[in-house]
């Protein structure tokens, strides 16, 4: 299968690293600086918990254009990036499998309509990191494996081909039930973590210090995971909604103040939320509006999105 990583970012480079090692023939899709810089050295990447380092060279381009044939796409862009995107991968009309690998809680009908004649997949990336002069040192998060599925929630030959791919090149993999429904409440997750990041100065681990804000953050999510059940949406991944929605609150505090000084709050939610404030403001705005559906009260939420979009 030939695949095209589309976005060089930390995410895009990981992923590309990992299945061009595993001997899957990869194109990656880089720009400006970022496409200089992999041109002159190739891409480097270092787990931070095994200690290995990986450099490679890998075919690269600066655009996808209409004629170029790939068996897989996959998308690594940011959430404010994907408007722009989406018109490329419309001009192409030879590349048949898209999977988006970001933040996306948007009702999927925009990219079905824009690319209908593509079949979509929609995923998100099971790795964090940050990139060091050129070297990204990264982790594969344990409790959230890369997850990706179709849109009507069907495991299709194609899937399990992909699924096996990713495998291969070592990374756990799942497919939820839902995974509509996995991105939205995901996104819950992931913009109230950010917006407690953000007003702790982009510090994970001052965060956890503070007791208060912990517990606030805890409450927030709370609250957006029981306003996306009233609104007929099942709590998923199932992690998320045993540590939100089933353990105690103190619980939930106490677990994430120690996530939030280890590697999970300094490698991959505090580095995002520092690298790509402009997406998860716009993030935070969606998960605002979902949430306004629902008639169930989020004080807690709101008061931690609004002060968070309005910064």
């Amino acid at each position: 299968m030939k695949i095209l990583l589309f976005g060089s970012g930390v995410i895009g480079s990981i992923y590309a690293a990992k299945l061009h090692e595993a001997g899957y023939p990869v194109t990656l899709l880089a720009r400006c600086n970022r496409y200089e810089e992999i041109s002159r050295n190739g891409v480097t990447i270092r787990n931070t918990l095994t200690g290995e380092q990986i450099t490679c060279r890998i075919p690269l381009i600066r655009e996808l254009t209409p004629g170029d044939v790939y068996d897989l796409i996959i998308v690594t862009v940011r959430l404010d990036q994907v408007a722009g995107v989406i018109p490329v991968l419309k001009l192409n009309e030879v590349c048949p499998l898209i999977l988006f690998m970001l933040n996306n809680p948007e009702d999927e009908t925009l990219l079905k309509t824009e690319l209908n004649s593509k079949h979509i997949l929609l995923g998100f990336p099971g790795v964090g990191g940050v990139n060091h002069g050129g070297r990204i040192d990264y982790i594969q998060i344990k409790q959230q494996p890369t997850t990706f599925g179709e849109i009507g929630g069907k495991i299709t030959n194609q899937l399990k081909e992909i699924k096996d791919i990713f495998e291969k090149a070592g990374f756990e993999v799942v497919i939820p039930e839902n995974m509509h429904a996995w991105l939205k409440t995901h996104a819950v997750f992931i913009s109230c973590m950010t917006a407690a990041i953000i007003q702790a100065g982009g510090d994970s681990i001052r965060l956890s210090k503070d007791r208060y804000a912990v517990r606030s953050l805890v409450s927030s999510i709370r609250e957006g995971f029981v306003a996306c059940k009233a609104a007929g949406m099942p709590i998923q991944p199932f992690n998320l909604k045993i540590i939100f929605m089933i353990m105690p609150k103190w619980f939930s505090v106490l677990y994430w103040r120690n996530a939030l000084k280890g590697t999970i709050g300094t490698m991959a939610m505090a580095p995002h939320a520092k690298a790509a404030t402009g997406e998860m403001r716009l993030l935070a705005e969606k998960v605002f509006a979902m949430v306004r559906k629902s008639s169930v009260p989020t004080p807690t939420l709101d008061k931690l999105l609004l002060s968070f979009i309005k910064k």
